[in-house]
């Protein structure tokens, strides 16, 4: 199975079993999103990212530069909790 099939068979389940005032909440966010044109100017695969620094869980600050350096880097974001 592709991954876009196996990401639109969880957000089907998610949706299946959410309930109806979340779900209206959650889809229009992601309507206002793409509505406001910030979803073209997104970061794609493949893009380089622009250097950062960020603190650790440890307290130690990362630089992406500095992990650029060792190899390939890949970046996910946790929007955090709903």
């Amino acid at each position: 199975m592709t991954l876009e099939k196996r990401l639109a068979a969880i957000r089907k389940g998610f949706e299946d079993q959410a309930d109806a005032a979340v779900l209206k909440v959650m889809h229009g966010a992601t309507a206002a999103l793409v509505a406001s044109g910030q979803a073209d100017r997104a970061v794609r695969e493949g893009d380089v990212a622009p250097d950062f620094v960020l603190e650790s869980t440890e307290g130690a600050h990362v630089a992406l530069a500095e992990l650029r350096a060792q190899g390939p880097v890949v970046l996910t974001f946790f929007r955090g909790h709903w």
